[in-house]
């Protein structure tokens, strides 16, 4: 059967490959414990294979690409260094083709088909958590939590969030037809349902953020250029002043007693001591990416007997900046915090120029859930996880929207010769 590239390669003519594909990322980076090493043999196979067939979807623009990749080129280099290499060469390998893939997508994929696959998939997800309907009893909260399918209730509650900004952006962002509106309706009400019920403050907290920064990023682009970056030094200004406030006033203790948490953050300001403390000895390299949980290690083994972590994996420092000092020193934790301050420059670069209102929104609002969340999780530095392939899909695209937007303003600047008047051939007079 003859398959025309361009169904599979070009945003226009692509859905049908695309929109799948996004679904069964998301179905994987949930649940591939669950379904095993094939499901992660198919997520490589559907991003790589349109880069293999046409490599300059990459290669014919590389710059950014090329920045871009140096966070798990770094990754993969510190198996030199690493106490544990094996550990650290396969998950490097890991999560480098899992960031590839994102960038691969952000070349193949429009933002709409991005929203409905995620939405689809989500759905699938967040269906699959219900039909199990697993509880967990949380040692450091001390009670039972709605899990699902998940390990973690952190988990259901981050895919919920997702599912919400998905749907909500297919049909207010990129207007789906008709006759998606029942699905979308299912997926957004499953969501918020799950969202809730999982009682995730981490998931609650970083939702309300994505969805208020999605409305300020629509309100403002509806300003004059102008005036946009002013109101956006305000809004920011009045953010840090309102965080100034409520810690002087004990605001965010009473957020904390209202999700039923402590100062700790349940354990979680011990876990970041003890992080400092190992990472200390390796300040500059880390241990390597990916090396510290292993078993036999004291440290981890200690840790984990403390959080009652029996399974002896799955755990991490629940903070994507410490997580990464402790694997890959200082020197990791410079790229990691580029990719952070990216996630922040980008979308503001790009409402201060010229661009499709929507797609900026749907973007700012995964931009600001993966920082907000990046404070308690490590949902981008670690691999076949939907923040590493969704955190490359976005810088990739929003650099290229802010060069397109910059290229677009050169060519419509006048040329030095049409600034400057000319003699007409015909009437011997100055135009």
């Amino acid at each position: 059967m003859n398959v025309k590239l361009a169904s599979i390669i070009d945003p226009a003519q692509n859905t049908a490959y695309v929109v799948p594909a996004v679904a069964l990322s998301m179905i994987v980076f949930a649940y591939s414990v669950n379904f095993g090493p094939l499901s992660i043999l198919a997520f490589y196979g559907v991003w790589l294979l349109p880069f293999a067939l046409a490599p300059r979807i990459l290669l014919g623009r590389p710059g950014a690409v090329v920045l871009l990749l140096l966070l798990p080129f770094f990754f993969l280099l510190s198996t030199l260094w690493s106490d544990v290499p094996s550990a650290t060469l396969r998950a490097s390998i890991q999560y480098g083709i899992t960031f590839f893939a994102g960038l691969v997508a952000a070349r193949i994929t429009s933002p709409g088909n991005l929203a409905l696959g995620g939405t689809i998939g989500c759905l699938l997800v967040l269906l699959y958590s219900a039909v199990n309907w697993g509880y967990s009893y949380d040692y450091i909260d001390g009670d039972f939590a709605f899990n699902g399918a998940f390990s973690s209730k952190n988990q259901l509650g981050y895919f919920a969030t997702l599912a919400i900004i998905f749907a909500l952006s297919v049909v207010g962002v990129f207007r789906a037809p008709r006759m998606l509106l029942p699905m979308i309706a299912v997926t957004a009400a499953t969501g918020f349902g799950m969202l809730w019920m999982s009682d995730s403050a981490t998931s609650l907290l970083s939702a309300l953020v994505a969805f208020s920064s999605m409305l300020f990023v629509g309100l403002v682009m509806l300003l004059a250029p102008w005036l946009r970056r002013a109101t956006v030094v305000l809004a920011l200004a009045g953010i840090a002043a309102l965080v100034l406030a409520a810690q002087h006033l004990g605001a965010f203790d009473a957020v904390l007693a209202a999700f039923g948490k402590d100062t700790t953050l349940t354990g979680r300001t011990y876990l970041w001591n003890q992080a400092f403390e190992i990472g200390a000895n390796q300040r500059v390299l880390g241990l390597g990416y990916n090396a510290f949980w292993v078993p036999g290690r004291p440290e981890a083994e200690a840790l984990w007997d403390t959080f009652y972590i029996t399974a002896r994996s799955g755990f991490h420092f629940h903070n994507a900046l410490i997580e990464t000092y402790v694997g890959t020193g200082l020197v990791g934790l410079g790229f990691v915090t580029t990719i952070c301050v990216l996630l922040v420059v980008m979308p503001l670069s790009a409402v201060f120029g010229r661009g499709n209102v929507g797609s900026l929104m749907f973007f700012s609002g995964l931009a600001v859930l993966f920082l907000v969340r990046s404070v308690a999780e490590v949902d981008f530095v670690t691999p076949h996880t939907v923040g590493s392939f969704l955190v490359a899909f976005i810088l990739l695209r929003l650099f290229d929207h802010n060069r397109n937007v910059r290229h677009a303003a050169f060519l419509s600047r006048p040329t030095p010769s049409a600034q400057r008047p000319s003699l007409s051939a015909a009437t011997g007079v100055f135009e």
